[in-house]
């Protein structure tokens, strides 16, 4: 028998036998090979160890420390979220080879790198909650809404402790060098504007928006978020990898 068709519309179910391999191979490669938080992905601990490490280590206060600290528990749980959700694809969510975008290979090397990867880096995470509630696949439009109310608030973090850092003139002169190096990796964690995959996932309604829709949509809503704490937004195009 051929193929099953795509049905506009159809929210497939775990273990729905309507449901197209082509569907079912892109959600995998969407979970398992192009999204990090994915606890069979080694570096996917890495990254989360990091973050722990150096929000703990630069955390300037007690409280702070303690907001680091829930934001490091709920990304763990993320990963096993997505485990789960590529086990219920059929597929072994181990995997050996590297799966991550550039922008978690920045070394976290002060408070103020730890406050721009939460408002910019995990800001780009709300986004991707955003456009998986309305994903076709049921167990991954369920999860969603928790996912991006948890990734709303590590954005959110970072602006606060962002707002505290740039009230001092070492503070402001520090945030606008570091965004020189998170600006370009944030938009960059889109992927490439020209996409093939980007408009496949359209298609099969497992995403809502392209990767330029969605960076579009990001700048738009983030420019207005740096420029007040007083920052000036570097170029959108200066050193970025994909465009």
């Amino acid at each position: 028998m051929g193929e099953k068709a795509f049905v506009v519309g159809h929210m497939y179910k775990e273990n729905d036998p309507d449901m197209p391999e082509e569907f079912r191979q892109f959600m995998i490669k969407l979970l398992k090979h192009v999204h990090i938080e994915n606890s069979g992905n080694p570096y996917c601990r890495e990254v989360v160890a990091n973050i722990a490490s150096a929000g703990l280590r630069y955390a300037p206060d007690g409280k702070t420390a303690l907001t680091e600290a829930v934001i490091v528990k709920q990304e763990a749980e993320h990963g096993e979220i997505v485990a789960k959700l590529i086990r219920s694809l059929g597929e072994d969510p181990e995997i050996e080879k590297e799966v991550g975008q550039y922008a978690f290979k920045i070394p976290l090397e002060s408070w103020c790198d730890v406050a721009w990867f939460h408002m910019l880096i995990d800001r780009v995470g709300l986004y991707v909650g955003i456009e998986w509630m309305s994903s076709t696949y049921e167990p991954l439009a369920k999860v969603s809404p928790r996912l991006e109310k948890e990734e709303l608030f590590h954005a959110t973090a970072g602006f606060k402790h962002l707002q505290k850092i740039v009230k001092t003139e070492a503070g402001r002169k520090e945030a606008q060098q570091l965004l020189y190096k998170w600006w370009p990796a944030a938009l960059d964690m889109f992927g490439r504007s020209d996409s093939r995959n980007s408009e496949i996932y359209v298609r099969w309604g497992i995403k809502a928006k392209t990767n330029k829709e969605l960076r579009e949509q990001y700048i738009a809503e983030t420019v207005p978020l740096i420029e007040q704490l007083g920052l000036t937004v570097p170029d959108h195009l200066a050193n970025r990898k994909y465009l």
